[in-house]
Order: structure tokens, then sequence, then C-alpha cells
């Protein structure tokens, strides 16, 4: 089904500063700009991100071997160069199936402009074109940018817990999960075809 949610791609939209964004799936080649704009967020805010994304090796992986079931990378881009990334990550068995988990960042230079709303909207479309019935995201709760932006796109708060997460440098923080249901039309879940 994800192909189906793919068709619209690429789509373009106007950040609230009237420059145009691209939104597209990543691609093998994009790996050089993607790994610059890892590096361009601030050192502070990589701390909290589960997985170490200025590590190239990593980032290589994640080009070479795109797999938009288990996990699809959107990027927009802007003036040349990535400015963001929204991933949706789902399972295709098991009792959370039907749970899709989003992950959000964003170019320092392009905060407050509606990028992050944009992204967390088109993810939320792929969503529900995969049939999936629940979305969630998880933060640090220093993250109040990035809470604030998935509350407005209609997330809910479902728990914090007080010094649950730690830090790349073990400094323990309060997790926060937020979650929304997904209503899914099916005539757009691609479930016909």
């Amino acid at each position: 089904m994800i192909d189906f949610a793919l068709e619209k791609y690429p789509v373009r939209y106007p950040l609230e500063t009237s420059v145009q964004c691209l939104i597209r799936p990543l691609e093998p080649d994009d790996e050089p700009g993607f790994m610059k704009f890892l590096l361009q967020v601030p050192e502070f805010e990589r701390l909290f991100i589960k997985q170490r994304l200025d590590n190239p090796a990593l980032v290589n992986e994640w080009c070479a071997d795109v797999d938009y079931d288990a996990r699809l990378p959107l990027l927009a881009f802007a003036d040349g160069q990535v400015i963001g990334l929204a991933t949706l990550e789902q399972r295709h068995g098991g009792w959370k199936r039907h749970i899709g988990m989003t992950h959000l960042l964003t170019h320092p230079g392009y905060r407050g402009v509606g990028l992050a709303g944009m992204l967390i909207r088109e993810i939320i479309e792929v969503a529900r074109h995969c049939g999936l019935s629940h979305h969630q995201a998880e933060f640090n709760a220093e993250r109040q940018l990035a809470i604030q932006a998935f509350r407005e796109a209609g997330f809910d708060e479902l728990m914090r817990l007080p010094g649950y997460v730690m830090d790349m440098q073990a400094k323990t923080h309060a997790y926060v999960l937020m979650g929304m249901k997904l209503t899914t039309d099916i005539e757009n879940t691609g479930a016909g075809d």
C-alpha cells in the first residue's frame, strides 16, 4: 500500500516565507545533502535522537538500503538543500502492526515558517493511505516546539514519564508519548487495487 501512498510525490508547497518547499521520499543520491542537513541540527538536539544520525555509516546505510515499507523518510528541500525530515516507521506483523511511529527534524533556519506542520500533515496522510489506525510520536520533554507542532496537528499526549530517557551524555529526561487515532477513507487505502 505504500506505493499507492507515494504516487503523489514530489509535491511543492509554499512556506510562510513564500519560499517554495519540495517534499519527496529519500533517494540514494540524497546522501551528501542529507548528511549535511543532519550536521546542521544543533548538537544539543542531536543528543536526544535515538540513533546517532551524525554517523556517516548509518546515513549511508539508510540511503543505500531504502525500504519504504519499513521506514519512509520524507525529505523537504528549499533553496537547493535538505531542510526537513519526517519519518514514518511501521511494522508489518505483530501486535503493533496497526501503529505508525513518526520522527521529525527541521533545519534551524527554517523553523517557525510552517515546515514542521507541513511535514507532519504529509506523514499523517501517508499513514492513512497505508491503512494504519493509530499514529504515535515520542520525545524528550525539552522538545517543546516539536510537541506543540504535533499537538496542533491533532496528536494528544498519551504518557509522560519523568526521568525515563537518557541522552547521549547519560543525563535523564522526561519521556513524552503522543498519539492520534487515524480515520481512514477505505477508497484511499489502495485496498481495492
